[in-house]
């Protein structure tokens, strides 16, 4: 089972990549989860919440560096980013880390983490 998910979480970054909508892999109601360091942490809903971050970096890239089957439900997603901010035109970059929690063959929840390490952490899994 844990490799048809980590297979579902492959397919909604490859529809990205293409500028493609991955809203059939995605539960309409996904729980989206900030980090506590967020500029609105905590818990929202609605898989409309991905979005926002093409809306804050019209430009933002995504590189993969591994997607890791965590348990029976879950997969870390391990990328690093660049973009610009679309006001100011700063250009950023960073690590990344994902954890997407998957139930009745769609998400239901994403995390995300400004590290590797504490998305693995998050997951039960060890970050060496």
């Amino acid at each position: 089972m844990s490799e048809a998910e980590v297979e579902l979480v492959r397919r909604i970054y490859d529809a990205w990549s293409r500028e493609e909508s991955a809203a059939p892999f995605i539960a309409e109601d996904l729980e989206y989860v900030n980090p506590s360091y967020a500029v609105e942490p905590g818990v929202q809903r609605g898989r409309k919440m991905l979005s926002r971050v093409r809306d804050t970096y019209g430009d933002f890239r995504l590189d993969l560096d591994a997607i890791v089957d965590a348990d029976e439900d879950q997969v870390v997603v391990l990328a690093h980013y660049t973009a610009h901010g679309s006001g100011s035109g700063i250009p950023i970059s960073g690590e990344h880390g994902y954890v997407w929690t998957i139930a009745d063959g769609v998400a239901v929840r994403f995390q995300w983490f400004n590290s590797h390490r504490e998305a693995l952490e998050a997951a039960g899994l060890d970050p060496r």
